[in-house]
């Protein structure tokens, strides 16, 4: 029997409430430079941004951001920032944490986290991929994204498929959320087509291609000076929330080729599918389950977790209503 059939709703509310303590009360934030708190990186470019600050992150996540972009501030912060390794225990304030490998590349960490004197213990995944490490917990803190959250979603990108698109003429661009997805897409092509990148992907790209008709870019970067001269002929849409889906169909309609540009919808290389979700799930003792994101991907993804046999508590992101 799953252990949240085994609470009563009077206890699982406390234990949600610990929870919530220990990530917005401790001197412990994540991905999310905060004064007066110490920063754990969990994967590149999971930071919306990257603010100077005391950090902690595993060895390859930091030796990842010493090739990126960033301002003189910031590589201060990296010059002191802690190192951790997978499975080694380490302290913030009350909190005793371990960093456990997720499956996803350049030092990705879930983290596991409890009070040094006991109680509830959490894992918190910001992304997970095939080598993700369960571990036994009572809080099992997901992202709701597309792959899993959504059963019959959109496809999983193929390298076969922008291959094709590219033969047809004209450039692919790739809209991807993050650094870390942008990764995955190029290992994913490595063998068979060279990718070339916004400067904020570039440093991470083994064997970037500034000439390659395929254009790994970021959700947020439509309307940068880097694409006013290229032509495109496909958008692939990587993990796209309807908001930035809407950016790009109103980026299409202003561009002179318009309707011509191809829009396809694709999930991320490398990631958990639904059935790989739940067995990661059931091999961290079925915890309960905080789903935050998305509130699309969320009410899906509760549905899925909850016909296994999860207890769901949902926290999905505010969204702005557009006045019309």
């Amino acid at each position: 029997m799953s252990r949240s059939k085994k609470q009563t709703p009077a206890a699982r509310a406390d234990e949600l409430g610990a929870v919530q303590r220990m990530l917005a009360r401790e001197r412990l934030s994540i991905d999310d430079s905060q004064p007066g708190r110490t920063c754990f990186l969990s994967h590149i470019g999971a930071q919306p941004r990257l603010m100077p600050g005391p950090w902690v992150g595993h060895r390859d996540l930091i030796y990842a951001l010493a090739l990126a972009n960033i301002s003189p501030p910031q590589r201060t912060s990296l010059a002191r920032a802690v190192l951790v390794e997978y499975d080694r225990e380490f302290g913030i304030g009350r909190l005793q944490l371990d960093a456990v490998p997720s499956g996803l590349p350049m030092g990705g960490a879930s983290l596991r986290m409890r009070h040094r004197t006991g109680g509830v213990v959490c894992l918190y995944t910001w992304g997970l991929g095939p080598g993700a490490r369960p571990v036994e917990c009572d809080w099992l803190l997901l992202r709701a994204q597309p792959e899993w959250a959504l059963p019959s979603g959109p496809p999983t990108l193929r390298v076969e498929g922008l291959e094709m698109l590219a033969a047809l003429g004209g450039e692919v661009l790739v809209l991807v959320a993050t650094a870390t997805g942008a990764i995955q897409i190029a290992r994913a092509c490595h063998s068979k087509i060279r990718v070339a990148a916004h400067p904020r992907f570039a440093p991470h790209i083994e064997g970037h291609d500034p000439e390659s008709p395929i254009l790994l870019w970021p959700h947020d970067a439509l309307d940068g000076a880097g694409l006013r001269r290229r032509e495109i002929a496909a958008l692939v849409m990587v993990d796209a929330p309807q908001p930035i889906r809407r950016e790009a169909e109103q980026w299409r309609a202003r561009q002179a080729a318009g309707e011509k540009i191809e829009l396809v919808d694709v999930t991320c290389p490398g990631r958990f599918r639904t059935d790989e979700l739940l067995a990661f799930w059931r091999a961290c003792g079925e915890p309960n389950v905080l789903l935050r994101g998305d509130a699309a991907w969320v009410t899906s993804g509760a549905r899925v977790l909850t016909e296994a046999g999860a207890a769901v508590e949902l926290q999905p992101d505010a969204t702005q209503l557009e006045l019309l």
